[in-house]
């Protein structure tokens, strides 16, 4: 059993700040891979260049919620 549990959420900084990283990323999930590999590597290519151009104007730092648990075993 774990005793003084403190629990946090905060954004973490994973490094993802172009739109090509988070389109690589995103795509990158296993949802997509069935997908992409219908369309093709030329129309992935460009939808994930398009996707990328979409989100330019608005894109922000990837910077994903993690919950943080720590806590000791009894003793």
């Amino acid at each position: 059993m774990l005793v003084d549990v403190v629990v946090q959420e905060r954004p973490v900084d994973v490094g993802v700040a172009e739109p090509e990283q988070l389109i690589s990323y995103r795509l990158g999930q296993p949802p997509f891979a069935d997908w992409l590999d219908r369309i093709g590597p030329d129309q992935a290519a460009e939808f994930a260049r398009a996707t990328a151009d979409a989100i330019r104007p608005v894109m922000q730092p990837y910077q994903p919620v993690v919950v943080f648990l720590a806590g000791r075993t009894a003793a």
